[in-house]
């Protein structure tokens, strides 16, 4: 069975969003245990079908970028130690060298400062003077000779973020059946985003959420996709927009609303989009 809201939304021939819980399964596959992982759970519960909303959620796609700043002389040769000692880590991972031939590439780069003495040996002396003095080498330069070391900054990309967005709805249940069923579809979202009690005061992990915006019997071309989700918060309100306490003649507030926030179990890469059902991707 379904639950659906309202009760004459024509599932084949509207707009809509449709809500499905899973048991619960880790990202990674995970051989010989019970939740093996790496795919989608059995289906828990009812499926929801919701109206789609006038506003829906903005999701951003975001990307984690940062600065690396490598400045001055002493920057250049931290720059080619970085280069050197991560492209020696990755050899290392396929066997072509050892941790010793690591030590000896750091080594050597320190030599070369040494070496080459001058505006690197200079700057990490400020360096350690800064230490002292609490200041910056380029907050001593400045002060001395009203000159900074070019900061030489960097953008380097860290990671994909991971996607978090919300639905807001309100309930008008017309009817006694309808009312029966807004109750349903609230208690469920709120039962299935909750833990469950086992043996050996240990919980099971809530359930989590395949969301998907529906187009008659299909998925919605023209709108962005869902990975899995945790249901991490349910909120309740009654009549909010209204000035006094108002039900019906049961004792069913004539305005419920509910707020559902969502965020992704997984990160959204390149090919999720390129072989994306919706024209718009993820």
């Amino acid at each position: 069975m379904t639950l659906t809201y309202p009760a004459e939304l024509n599932a084949s021939m509207s707009d809509y969003v449709m809500f499905t819980a899973h048991e619960y399964r880790t990202n990674r596959k995970i051989p010989g245990q019970v939740n093996p992982g790496g795919g989608v759970g059995p289906a828990v519960g009812e499926p929801v079908i919701l109206y789609m909303p006038n506003s829906t959620p903005t999701v951003s796609n975001g990307q984690s970028w940062g600065e690396v700043h490598f400045a001055g002389p002493l920057g250049d040769i931290t720059q080619q130690l970085a280069v050197q000692t991560t492209s020696a880590v990755n050899s290392l991972s396929n066997g072509k060298v050892s941790i010793s031939d690591i030590k000896s590439q750091a080594k050597a780069a320190f030599e070369k400062i040494k070496s080459e003495g001058g505006a690197a040996a200079g700057q990490l002396g400020l360096k350690f003077l800064g230490g002292i003095f609490g200041a910056t080498p380029n907050k001593l330069q400045a002060m001395q000779s009203g000159r900074i070391y070019n900061p030489n900054i960097e953008l380097l990309y860290e990671a994909p973020k991971m996607r978090a967005f919300s639905f807001d709805f309100n309930f008008i249940p017309k009817t006694p059946a309808e009312t029966a069923s807004v109750n349903r579809i609230i208690k469920q979202f709120k039962s299935l985003s909750a833990p469950s009690k086992l043996e050996s005061s240990m919980l099971k992990v809530p359930c989590v959420w395949q969301v998907a915006y529906k187009y008659g019997d299909g998925d919605h071309p023209y709108m962005g996709e869902f990975k899995r989700c945790a249901l991490v918060s349910v909120s309740v309100g009654h009549n909010p927009t209204s000035n006094t306490h108002t039900t019906f003649s049961d004792g069913m507030p004539v305005v419920t609303s509910m707020n559902l926030v969502f965020q992704e179990v997984d990160i959204i890469l390149r090919e999720d989009h390129e072989n994306s059902k919706s024209l718009q991707g993820f």
